[in-house]
């Protein structure tokens, strides 16, 4: 029957990561791999800790850290007595001055040993809670002698947390492992929303347009269909295929679609016009084919493939293989369907 519908544009794709939402987890300094807390397939949170690691490397950083800010402490004390003495005209101003260079340059120095350590991946605040637990010991107690028995107690322990929700999809790592800076340890990808990617012809590139519906289907879910949106169109065509590609942006919360999974594509490039439908339950599927019964004589039905385009409210737009009007089973197609597998195995006369 007629049915207003959108024209869509059928093509091959395949399902990948949210390129977006996807990151190779690798440390920033070498360290041996002490533990590991997540493994393949494990969901995971936005700052929950995914290995911990032991780096010389770091651990040495971090005492050069402590001993900088036990000396700007130092720095400053002796910075404060020598300007109340040169302001009582007790000291002199070379003195003064002198203390004031030491001062500013312990500055320097703990700020860019700082830098080094956010470079190594730490975080500012874990920086900063180091040297406060400096600043509370007695101003008695800070000296040389007592911050080079606290670098002793410095952890060369740092751990890689998860920097958004997630799904761990690869692992590249186990206890007791060196791993070198930038190694790609694990792979965490948000699988809620997933890009489609297909081609296009040269010839029909003016049919897409960005934000143009699109309903992708797989061979794991033959009956289901999901929806999404074009999100962008390429802006170089291939030489070799004179295509151009298309991503097409789809919702996966129930996480059905899975990366890898080549996909059929069904573009609506118009908005709704009268086309060729019928029921949805007169489809029958057989592998990658879609198809209907056609009656032909005397209780006798044909098989005849057909493509189909978008569904609404139960039916769903014929693309080529059937005419408006032509009659097709709608109830019992399936008893049909098992008539014609038993032929296909050997298994009586079928085809009607």
């Amino acid at each position: 029957m007629p049915m207003d519908i959108g024209i869509t544009h059928e093509a091959t794709g395949e399902v990948g990561p949210n390129q977006d939402r996807f990151v190779i987890v690798s440390p920033r300094i070498s360290g041996v791999v002490k533990e590991v807390f997540v493994d393949w397939g494990d969901q995971v949170k936005e700052g929950q800790k995914l290995a911990l690691l032991d780096s010389i490397e770091l651990g040495e950083a971090r005492a050069d850290y402590l001993k900088a800010a036990a000396m700007l402490k130092l720095a400053e004390k002796n910075y404060s007595r020598e300007k109340e003495l040169y302001g009582k005209n007790i000291t002199s101003g070379k003195h003064f001055f002198d203390a004031e260079n030491a001062h500013e340059q312990s500055h320097i120095e703990l700020n860019a040993l700082m830098e080094k350590l956010l470079l190594m991946g730490q975080e500012e605040g874990s920086i900063r809670q180091m040297q406060e637990k400096l600043l509370l010991m007695d101003q008695e107690e800070v000296d040389i002698k007592h911050t080079a028995k606290a670098e002793k107690h410095v952890s060369s322990l740092f751990t890689l947390t998860a920097p958004f929700d997630g799904t761990v999809i690869d692992k590249k790592v186990a206890v007791g492992e060196l791993k070198n800076a930038f190694d790609p340890m694990l792979t965490i990808a948000d699988l809620t929303q997933l890009w489609v990617w297909f081609d296009v012809y040269e010839k029909d590139i003016p049919k897409v347009r960005m934000g143009n519906k699109a309903m992708v289907s797989v061979a794991s879910y033959p009956e289901e269909q999901f929806e999404g949106n074009v999100t962008y169109i390429g802006n170089t065509i291939d030489e070799k295929t004179r295509t151009v590609k298309v991503r097409i942006e789809v919702a996966n919360h129930h996480e059905k679609l899975k990366p890898g999974m080549f996909a059929r594509v069904l573009l609506q490039v118009d908005d709704a016009k009268s086309a060729v439908g019928l029921p949805e339950e007169a489809v029958q599927v057989d592998g990658q084919e879609r198809f209907v019964f056609v009656p032909l004589k005397d209780g006798y039905f044909i098989r005849r493939n057909v493509i189909l385009g978008t569904r609404l409210n139960g039916y769903v737009k014929v693309v080529s293989g059937l005419e408006e009007n032509d009659p097709v089973v709608v109830k019992g197609g399936f008893l049909l369907k098992s008539e014609t597998m038993k032929e296909k195995f050997g298994e009586g006369c079928g085809g009607h």
